[in-house]
């Protein structure tokens, strides 16, 4: 067998296979640029598009089987849901998302500004923002490689961030140095947060193409902590060439035990884009799905479209995929 197969084989938990996806059009949810999502509760998730001025998230009702998991339907809330939301003067080029249960708001990551503000479920702004220290600063992150992911473990009631891609000359140069922010007040009802170590690092894993194209990304897209404390990384790879025929994806998950500074894969997979070919998939967002009835863990993951870019036939498509995690 193939090692690269057999890897994950050897790990735990295991993903045997990736899961189905769904297109999102299916259900009539408009085209987006598609970055974050996060669990609300009672089958409603809320997603960011990275693109958006107007709405600072939106709000989808999503219906599983309870036995398979496969999505039955995706019914967009957000007109019904948003009843005082507050547009940007700009685009804030959101990436994450988050839901904090002991406030009951969310907090969202702009990779323009470098900065995570909290919000309303009524999508206006609470005021209050985590304390992002200045060396994490809009001036000192690679051009649109800032705050890609972001976690919330509630459990331990601490954030987890970092940039997609390491800082201006940050050492080791595939290196990335995660952010913990911790509640103050132990209640959930103070505004103060602190910084809780920022000694914690992820090492990249080695790129699989050396080809650069007309733009090429090589990071962490998303982070989403597990009961345990260890944290899933989403490693996305993306080579978009000059004519857009032979872009490639590929997605790498693996379970990263922060203070001991291991990871392990967990899963893999690739996606192209040719004439004959255009499932190709970028992978963004990342949050835990429900739990079936045989006690099975289900991971959801959002890809960006950038808006269905292209025409015809030949355009990207937003797809929502669900992975099945045994063991978790």
């Amino acid at each position: 067998m193939n090692r690269k197969l057999l890897y994950p084989l050897l790990c735990l938990p295991v993903l045997l296979w990736a899961g189905p996806r769904y297109r999102l059009s299916r259900w009539g949810v408009a085209a987006g640029h598609y970055s974050g999502i996060t669990p609300m509760g009672q089958g409603r998730y809320a997603v960011v598009s990275d693109k958006d001025a107007d709405l600072p998230f939106r709000v989808w009702q999503v219906d599983f089987d309870s036995l398979s998991g496969k999505i039955r339907e995706v019914r967009d809330l957000t007109k019904t849901i948003l009843s005082a939301p507050q547009a940007q003067k700009a685009s804030r080029d959101v990436e994450g998302i988050v839901y904090c249960s002991q406030r009951g708001t969310l907090f969202t990551s702009g990779e323009a500004d470098q900065r995570i503000l909290e919000y309303r479920l009524d999508g206006s702004p609470t005021g209050t923002e985590l304390p992002v220290p200045s060396r994490f600063g809009i001036n000192y992150i690679q051009p649109n490689r800032g705050f890609e992911a972001l976690g919330y473990d509630s459990l331990r009631r601490v954030f987890w961030t970092c940039t997609e891609s390491p800082l201006k000359g940050e050492v080791p140069e595939n290196g990335l140095t995660l952010l913990q922010f911790r509640m103050q007040d132990a209640s959930g009802n103070g505004n103060g947060w602190c910084v809780v170590d920022t000694s914690v690092v992820y090492t990249l894993s080695e790129p699989q193409t050396r080809k650069r194209g007309r733009d090429y990304y090589h990071g962490v897209a998303a982070i989403t902590p597990l009961s345990d404390g260890t944290l899933l990384m989403l490693e996305r790879e993306a080579l978009i060439t000059r004519s857009g025929s032979g872009s490639q994806c590929w997605v790498r998950l693996f379970r990263f035990w922060p203070h001991a500074g291991r990871k392990e894969l967990v899963g893999e997979w690739h996606s192209r884009f040719t004439p004959f070919n255009t499932r190709f998939a970028n992978y963004e967002g990342m949050c835990l799905g429900p739990v079936l009835k045989d006690g099975t863990q289900t991971l959801l993951l959002l890809s960006d479209s950038q808006g269905r870019y292209g025409g015809g036939m030949w355009h990207l498509k937003d797809y929502m995929r669900v992975v099945r995690l045994p063991g978790l």
